[in-house]
């Protein structure tokens, strides 16, 4: 018997040997992040929805039941934020009636607002949740959610998580190099690290290929700064080997800046805060002059739309 919303069990830093449960297709997600090793968003919403159906669901639960031995944790995971399934909840009680390993789940925190989310995420033995910036206008920078999610519903419903769940909350912050590594972001993350109170914080940057190739990671020795500067319970998980990713070409800068205009408009003192690299004004005058995108002035300030 076999199921394909099943991957590995692949080796894992931080959970060891994870069997995984796609519960989302790609890449349906709440959030667009510029270094989603996953890939661009394709389905850019906060819909909850059967996209993967009940029975799917409880069969890959049953092969999974029959593969205990060789993992040492369940994942509900998928190639975008999980809690959109609309069976999410389902899934999670009938994981933990079968599987007597611990189960985790892997979150962008979008849905964590939602009390029947809330409660499904403290039921669960490990919950990794994403939380790369507590200052609304870097967030919309590095994650660029839906417009509707609220960064300050994620914090709180984080908290409520901390302070109700059985297992343990772990959050994870992945810095992108002058996206969201400020000072002020830091001070703004410290805060919201004390007022959540996870029994985890891990701290990460771009390792693997992004989504955007603008998305540039800090070096190792930044992120122990970073690190020290948080406080406990915070760690470094980035391979201390890290190197940079390969310099953007004209042609992919161009392709990341239609990408990114394509979601909304942004002012040009927003496109130089994320497209550090490369020639933007040039790729923007050249964009302009083929028609595919537009200038707009608006309160004296210049904005590019698609």
């Amino acid at each position: 018997m076999k199921s394909d919303l099943l991957f590995g069990p692949v080796s894992s830093r931080r959970l060891g040997r994870s069997l995984g449960v796609e519960l989302v297709p790609k890449k349906i997600c709440s959030m667009d992040c510029l270094y989603c090793e996953v890939g661009k968003t394709t389905l850019l919403t906060l819909e909850r929805a059967p996209y993967v159906p009940w029975d799917k669901i409880v069969e890959a639960l049953k092969v999974a039941k029959e593969l205990e031995s060789i993992f040492d944790v369940l994942t509900l995971t998928g190639s975008g934020e999980p809690t959109l399934n609309i069976h999410f909840e389902e899934a999670v009680l009938l994981a933990k009636e079968l599987i007597k390993k611990p189960v985790s789940v892997l979150t962008n925190s979008t849905l964590v607002n939602i009390p029947s989310v809330r409660e499904a995420l403290g039921q669960v033995d490990l919950v990794l949740a994403s939380l790369d910036s507590a200052r609304e206008s870097s967030f919309r920078l590095v994650n660029r959610p839906v417009r509707e999610v609220n960064l300050s519903e994620i914090i709180d419903g984080l908290k409520l998580l901390r302070d109700s769940m059985r297992g343990e909350l772990w959050l994870e912050i992945l810095l992108v190099k002058n996206v969201n590594d400020r000072e002020e972001d830091l001070i703004a993350l410290k805060r919201a690290i004390e007022y959540i109170q996870p029994h985890k914080v891990q701290l990460n940057t771009v390792v693997r290929p992004p989504a955007y190739s603008i998305a540039r990671p800090l070096s190792f020795d930044e992120l122990l700064k970073v690190r020290d500067f948080l406080g406990l319970p915070t760690e470094v998980i980035t391979p201390r080997d890290i190197s940079a990713t390969p310099q953007v070409s004209p042609q992919s800068l161009e392709e990341d800046l239609m990408d990114y205009l394509a979601r909304r408009p942004a002012s040009l003192s927003e496109l130089k805060l994320v497209f550090t690299e490369g020639n933007l004004l040039e790729s923007l005058e050249k964009l302009t002059k083929e028609g595919k995108i537009q200038k707009i002035t608006h309160q004296n300030e210049l904005f590019f739309k698609a």
